[in-house]
């Protein structure tokens, strides 16, 4: 019994997930934003980085980075990948967050596995870095990567 309430509640969760991709792209982000807040704020990481990015981006919802990088945060804590670029980005062009090199190398490197572009970007930045630093982003990462995105540091 407890097995079939668990799969009815995912397989909901999953329909509005995919329920929001659709309204997405039908044009309707409000609607998608709609779809999207209940699950986000339940804990559900698709949901957080995708409401991040209609928050980042001001589409179905008033811009609001500081709401995205937060939802981009939750997410990542989950392990998301698609959360790591956006985090990636949010600090290489300091929206909602102050620029840092050194934190957008962070979340690039995370991403990398998943994100071609994000290997380009690793090496892009590691240029523009002091010597010394790379190495130290690297074993940061890989702590925040062994302990399943619990500890990450930025």
């Amino acid at each position: 019994m407890i097995a079939m309430v668990a799969f009815y509640i995912s397989s909901a969760v999953a329909d509005d997930l995919n329920a929001g991709f659709v309204k997405l792209s039908e044009g309707k982000p409000d609607e998608a934003v709609k779809l999207w807040v209940p699950l986000a704020e339940s804990g559900d990481k698709v949901a957080q980085a995708s409401l991040g990015l209609l928050y980042q981006t001001g589409q179905g919802a008033p811009q609001d980075q500081l709401r995205a990088v937060e939802l981009f945060r939750k997410s990542a804590k989950q392990g998301y990948p698609f959360a790591f670029t956006a985090l990636a980005n949010s600090y290489h062009e300091g929206m909602g967050v102050e620029k840092s090199l050194r934190k957008a190398l962070y979340w690039f490197l995370l991403s990398a596995e998943f994100d071609p572009n994000a290997a380009f970007m690793v090496q892009a930045i590691a240029a523009e870095l002091p010597a010394g630093t790379f190495d130290e982003i690297v074993a940061q990462a890989v702590a925040c990567q062994a302990s399943q995105y619990s500890k990450c540091r930025f």
